[in-house]
């Protein structure tokens, strides 16, 4: 199952700056434990975009909590899962769970 997550900043840039080190630290654990496929800004600059692999949206919710944006009460979370039903031949098998690939 794939789950999006969209955090939007809602503090201060100052406070923001503060915390990237470490919130680019956890999301390098994310990768490293192939929890998370991607991950960047948006291109507003009002928040991230994250894309999760994951059984369940609780281990994703699990997850977040450790994240210092989420810990300090910089961002605001919001989730989507989606069990993929179509997907690029290009997609990668692991993600694409049983979605009929094109």
């Amino acid at each position: 199952m794939l789950h999006a997550v969209t955090l939007t900043y809602v503090s201060h840039e100052e406070d923001i700056a503060r915390h990237l080190d470490a919130h680019k630290q956890w999301l390098i654990r994310g990768f490293k434990e192939e929890k998370i496929i991607f991950a960047g800004p948006l291109s507003n600059g009002s928040g991230g975009y994250i894309l999760f692999h994951s059984e369940n949206s609780d281990s994703v919710d699990h997850f977040l909590k450790d994240d210092p944006f989420v810990e300090h009460h910089l961002v605001s979370v919001s989730l989507i899962s989606i069990e993929p039903a179509l997907s690029s031949k290009d997609f990668h098998e692991k993600w694409s769970g049983n979605s009929k690939s094109i």
